[in-house]
């Protein structure tokens, strides 16, 4: 024992060193990292601070100015001082929308009119949609966030700003030229705030809308959406998930001339045999393959002649444009022009069209007439598709006639 007791003393005062190197290094690596995280801290601070003083610096007035006047805010010495107009924020598109409307005449005014029509949004490479669309597929549905970016009064309120731009006093308002005050499509009679419909003449551009989730290929960046009322080149801002449980509000209430709208009936549509015949003949009777398929033509089938894609079909392709033959998508200014003339005659070799008008449809050019219906029915017209040819024959028919002009 006397031998072994220097040794196990030794040996006590090795492992009492080694375990207080141990505490040591065990503070040090806390203190560490204490002080890495006060210094991530401090650069989240300080990275919120400086974009907080950047979007300053861009919109003209800061987090603690928002609640006081738009038109004014209060400096040291108490004196108000008038707020210069902010400049706004810049949004770049995701995206932008190939669609089946390739003009604004004959666009539904509302998604999911025509739940068959489709659009495809090709996504921006910047946006990395292999990324960003992860998880996207789970949804069925999801809200659409567009600018209006064929709308018609946005040069003449550019026009009206500048004659603006060079006077010395007071300050050229925000939106000066914009009505805002606007007539809803079913009600003539009636004229209501801008904030209180859906036109899309807007103080900002802006469309929302519902649409149904078809496919998604996050490889080439393309979303297939159906229902959407936007019309061909459209720039998408976002798309966000639609939620039923939140966002379904089946109690809300909308003012009378709204529900005007939901009880317009839709019209017939019929279909005159030679049109008929031209879409069979555009279409080649594709059926459910693929427009690049050539049929044979030996079996009674014929190539088809243009792409129905994203149609995955020729029946769903038509039954997206009679869906869409079936609102009355006239202009407010050709239903001025060509008002309904009453019910239509007992003899039907009388019935007259009284409006004649054509719709850029997705590949094909339509041309269709509106004919009054019988008295006793639900809907006070009907609509025969006179004729139907590719869209590049009409353009290239109507080049070829401008330059004859």
């Amino acid at each position: 024992l006397a031998v072994a007791a220097p040794g196990v003393f030794v040996f006590a005062l090795r492992e009492r060193a080694a375990r207080r190197r141990a505490e040591g290094e065990v503070v040090g690596f806390r203190t560490s990292a204490e002080r890495s995280e006060q210094l991530r801290n401090e650069e989240r601070r300080g990275r919120i601070r400086a974009e907080q003083d950047l979007r300053s610096a861009a919109t003209g007035f800061s987090a603690n100015s928002v609640c006081k006047s738009n038109d004014s805010f209060d400096t040291e010495d108490g004196k108000a001082v008038e707020l210069g107009t902010p400049a706004g924020f810049t949004f770049h598109p995701i995206g932008t929308f190939r669609s089946c409307y390739r003009s604004r005449c004959g666009t539904p005014r509302q998604g999911g009119v025509v739940p068959d029509s489709l659009a495809v949004l090709t996504c921006s490479r910047d946006l990395n949609p292999a990324a960003a669309l992860e998880g996207f597929e789970a949804f069925s549905h999801c809200w659409v966030l567009y600018v209006f970016h064929e709308n018609t009064n946005i040069a003449r309120e550019g026009r009206t700003t500048g004659k603006r731009r060079g006077q010395k006093q007071g300050r050229v308002p925000l939106w000066q030229g914009l009505c805002m005050k606007v007539v809803p499509p079913r009600c003539p009679e009636l004229r209501v705030g801008v904030l209180a419909c859906r036109t899309p003449h807007r103080p900002n551009p802006l469309g929302l809308s519902l649409a149904r989730v078809v496919s998604i290929d996050a490889t080439a960046g393309e979303v297939t959406l159906a229902g959407l009322d936007v019309v061909d080149g459209t720039p998408c801002l976002d798309l966000k998930p639609y939620l039923p449980d939140y966002e379904s509000l089946p109690t809300a209430s909308v003012p009378h001339w709204v529900r005007r709208s939901y009880e317009e009936p839709l019209m017939r549509v019929v279909w005159a045999a030679s049109a008929s015949e031209s879409l069979d003949l555009l279409l080649g009777s594709v059926g459910g393959m693929g427009d690049e398929d050539l049929l044979d033509e030996g079996a009674g089938h014929i190539p088809c002649q243009i792409s129905i894609q994203p149609f995955t079909s020729a029946e769903q392709l038509r039954k997206a444009l009679e869906g869409t033959l079936a609102l009355d998508i006239r202009s407010p200014l050709q239903k001025k022009l060509h008002p309904y003339p009453g019910p239509a005659p007992d003899n039907v070799s009388l019935v007259q069209p009284y409006f004649v008008g054509d719709l850029w449809f997705h590949e094909l050019h339509v041309v269709y007439a509106l004919l009054p219906e019988a008295p006793g029915t639900a809907a006070t017209s009907w609509v025969r598709v006179e004729r139907m040819e590719s869209r590049t024959k009409a353009l290239s028919v109507g080049c070829q006639e401008a330059c004859q002009a």
